[in-house]
C-alpha cells in the first residue's frame, strides 16, 4: 500500500471541510486544542485526521493512534468512521476506547505491579454506590458531619498512597483509608469505582517508568473527544502519560456542552490543557448537522452560556413544511399522549421521517413516560422503546448493550445472513475478525483465507436461519454457534472490558435477552433483526442520554415545572444539558406543556420566544 504526501492526502467520505480543520488536521508540530460547536462535526473531523496520519505515514506502523472519548457509543461511532475511511491494514492501528476502558485494560493487565497494599485482586467487581452509599459509608463510621458527596470526589481526585496525601483536614485521611479497607482490600468482597481504577492506573505508571515509556512509544498521537467532560483524575493520567513527551495530543470539545460536573468533570479544562501543554487552538464553526432556523434558536440558548460565543454557519438546509419548532400546550396527560402519537404517526405516514427518527426526551425517569406513552403510540400502530430499560433478567441497559463490542460482532454476522446485501456489516466482520484473530491485514493469503471462513460461516447462519423458527431456544443456539466461530477466548482477549468474567456475561447475557426479546411473535428473522436494532420504534430517552445521538425531530416531553421541577436557569449545568439536548435535532424541535400536570415553565419560553418560537395548541389526536 502507497503511502501519501502529506499534501497528496484528501478528505474521504465528506465533499468539503472548512478551512479551520484542515489547519488542524495537517498540524502535527504542536498539541492542539479543537473548540466546536454543535454539530460541527467533531467526531467526523477525528477520523479524518486519523486518516491522514495513517495515509501519509507521519503515524508509523507498528505505531498506533489513541483515541479516548468519554462514553461507549462515540468510541464505536469514530472507530467506525475511521474503519469506513482508512484500508483495514491502517484502521487495525487505530484504538478507540472510552476513558474507563483504556485504564480497567490497564489494570486488568499491568495491576500485579501496583504497590502493596494496593494490589487489585484478580477478582474485583465494579460497583457504582449510588448517593445514600457514600453517607451510609460515613454514617457506620463516626463521620455523619461530613459529606457523602464530598467523599465520592476525595475518592476520585485522591491519588495513592493515601499516606503521601497532603489532607487540609486530617480527618479525612482516616475517612479515605477507611474507605479504601473496607471497599478494596476485602479480598472476600473487593469492590472497584471506575475513579478507584483510574487512580490505581496512576499508581502502577508512577511506580514502574517502563510502562510509560512503552506507552509513549506506542502512541505518539493522542485524540481526546468531548474533552470539556474529563475529570481532574482522567486529565491526570493524560499528563502523567503524554505531558512534555513527542506524542502529539489532540482535544476536541466544546464548553457549552459541559453537562458532566456532578460526576467529577474540570470546570476549565480546555484552559487548564491548552496551558499546560502549550496548546495551539482552532474553532470550527460550520454546523452540518441543523437547519439555519435550528441554528438561530441554538445561538440564543449558547449566548445564556457564554456571551462571547460565535455564531456557527448553517450548513444544512430545510427539508419539512411548517414550523420548525413551537411549544405545544394541552389540557391534560392523556391528550397530551394521544397528541404527540398521532402528530409522530402522521409524520411517518407523510414519508418526513421514520419512527427511530423521532427522539423523545424527557428530564429524568422515562420508565414513567413509557406506561403512558406506550400504548398511546400503540394505539396508532407505533412502538416506544425505552433504551434506558434493562431486558427482563438483564444487569445492562438497551442503550449500552448496543454499543458492546460482542454485540458489534455478533450483530454484523446475523444481519449478513438475514440481509443479503449488507457490505457494512461483512467489512465490519473482516475488521474485527482479522484483528481477534492476529491476522495480518497485508497479508494477502490470510486474508483470502478468512474471506472463505467468513463466507462458509455465513452460509451455515443462513441456512440455520431458514430452517429454525425465531425463538428463546434458536437465539441462544444462534449466539452460541456465532460465538463458537468467532472465539470466545480471541473476543475476551481483545476487548479489554472483556478480561474479567463478570463484565464479559453482563454484556454476552444482555446480548441475548434483548435477542430474545426481540424474537418474540415474530416469525421471521429479518424482524427479529430490525427490532434487535430499533428500527420503526420511536426511541425514548433522558436528556443527558441523548448526548452523541442526532434525530430528525426532537420532542420535549413534560416542559413544565413539575417535570422540571429542579431546573434552574441560573445553573449554567442545568442550560449546558438543555442545549445538549436541543442540538441533536436536525429539522424540527417541539415542546409538550401540560397544564393538568405543573406550571409552566417560562423560562424557555421567553429565551426561546426571543426568535419567533410560539406556545400553541398542540395537535389533537
Amino acid at each position: 500500500m502507497a503511502i501519501l504526501r502529506p499534501d497528496q492526502w484528501m478528505p474521504k467520505g465528506v465533499a468539503s471541510l472548512e478551512p479551520a480543520a484542515l489547519r488542524a488536521i495537517s498540524e502535527n508540530d504542536h498539541n492542539l486544542c479543537v473548540v466546536a460547536s454543535a454539530g460541527a462535526g467533531k467526531t467526523e473531523f477525528l477520523a479524518q485526521k486519523a486518516d491522514y496520519l495513517l495515509s501519509t505515514g507521519l503515524c508509523r506502523a507498528p505505531q498506533r493512534i489513541l483515541a479516548i472519548s468519554f462514553k461507549s457509543d462515540a468510541a464505536k461511532n469514530l472507530k467506525d468512521r475511521v474503519r469506513a475511511r482508512c484500508d483495514p491494514a491502517l484502521s487495525s492501528r487505530f484504538d478507540s476506547l472510552t476513558f474507563d476502558a483504556f485504564s480497567k485494560g490497564l489494570i486488568d493487565r499491568f495491576g500485579p505491579l501496583v504497590p502493596p497494599p494496593y494490589t487489585p485482586s484478580p477478582n474485583y467487581e465494579i460497583v457504582f454506590p449510588a448517593f445514600r452509599d457514600w453517607d451510609d459509608f460515613l454514617a457506620r463510621h463516626g463521620y455523619r458531619h461530613l459529606s457523602g458527596k464530598t467523599l465520592e470526589k476525595a475518592v476520585a481526585r485522591c491519588r495513592l498512597p493515601i499516606a503521601d496525601l497532603n489532607l487540609k483536614k486530617p480527618e479525612w485521611k482516616d475517612v479515605l483509608e477507611r474507605f479504601w479497607r473496607e471497599y478494596y482490600r476485602d479480598e472476600t468482597a473487593t469492590q472497584l469505582t471506575f475513579p478507584m481504577i483510574n487512580r490505581l492506573t496512576n499508581y502502577v505508571l508512577s511506580s514502574d517508568p517502563r510502562l510509560i515509556a512503552g506507552l509513549r512509544a506506542t502512541y505518539p498521537f493522542v485524540f481526546l473527544d468531548e474533552f470539556q467532560d474529563t475529570t481532574y483524575g482522567q486529565y491526570d493520567l493524560l499528563k502523567q502519560l503524554f505531558l512534555d513527551s513527542e506524542a502529539r495530543v489532540t482535544a476536541v470539545g466544546d464548553n457549552k456542552q459541559r453537562i458532566m460536573v456532578w460526576a467529577g468533570a474540570m470546570p476549565d479544562a480546555f484552559t487548564t490543557f491548552a496551558s499546560d501543554f502549550h496548546a495551539k487552538q482552532e474553532t470550527l464553526l460550520s454546523n452540518w448537522r441543523s437547519h439555519p432556523e435550528l441554528v438561530e434558536i441554538q445561538h440564543v440558548i449558547a449566548l445564556t452560556l457564554e456571551q462571547s460565543s460565535a455564531k456557527p454557519d448553517a450548513k444544512r438546509i430545510k427539508d419539512v413544511d411548517g414550523d420548525v419548532c413551537a411549544i405545544w400546550d394541552y389540557a391534560d396527560r392523556a391528550s397530551e399522549c394521544e397528541g404527540v402519537a398521532q402528530w409522530i404517526a402522521d409524520a411517518v405516514s407523510a414519508g418526513e421521517m421514520a419512527p427511530e427518527d423521532c427522539a423523545i426526551l424527557i428530564r429524568f425517569r422515562p420508565d414513567k413516560l413509557e406506561t403512558e406513552l406506550g400504548p398511546a403510540l400503540a394505539s396508532v400502530g407505533l412502538r416506544l422503546r425505552n433504551v434506558a430499560r434493562m431486558p427482563k433478567g438483564a444487569k445492562i441497559a438497551i442503550q449500552d448493550i448496543l454499543t458492546e463490542d460482542l454485540t458489534v460482532c455478533l450483530m454484523a454476522m446475523i444481519r449478513v445472513s438475514a440481509f443479503p446485501k449488507a457490505p457494512d456489516d461483512w467489512h465490519v466482520l473482516v475488521d474485527r475478525i482479522s484483528t481477534m484473530w492476529g491476522i495480518d491485514p497485508n497479508d494477502e493469503d490470510e486474508q483470502d483465507a478468512l474471506q472463505d471462513d467468513l463466507g462458509a460461516k455465513v452460509a451455515e447462519v443462513r441456512s440455520y436461519l431458514a430452517g429454525n423458527s425465531p425463538s428463546g431456544a434458536s437465539c441462544a443456539e444462534l449466539t452460541q454457534s456465532i460465538l463458537d466461530f468467532i472465539g470466545e477466548t480471541e473476543l475476551r482477549a481483545t476487548v479489554p472490558s472483556y478480561h474479567r468474567d463478570k463484565d464479559y456475561l453482563r454484556a454476552r447475557d444482555g446480548f441475548l435477552l434483548l435477542l430474545q426479546e426481540s424474537a418474540e411473535d415474530r416469525d421471521d428473522w429479518a424482524e427479529v433483526v430490525n427490532s434487535f436494532d430499533g428500527i420503526d420504534q420511536v426511541p425514548l430517552m433522558s436528556i443527558h442520554k441523548s448526548k452523541g445521538l442526532e434525530f430528525h425531530t426532537v420532542i420535549f416531553f413534560g416542559l413544565d415545572e413539575r417535570s422540571w421541577w429542579n431546573f434552574e436557569p441560573d445553573d449554567s449545568e442545568e442550560m449546558r444539558a438543555f442545549f445538549v439536548a436541543f442540538t441533536r435535532a436536525m429539522q424540527r424541535v417541539f415542546f409538550t406543556s401540560c397544564s393538568g400536570r405543573g406550571t409552566k415553565l417560562t423560562y424557555i419560553d421567553d429565551l426561546i420566544g426571543r426568535v419567533g418560537v410560539e406556545r400553541i395548541p398542540g395537535p389533537p389526536s
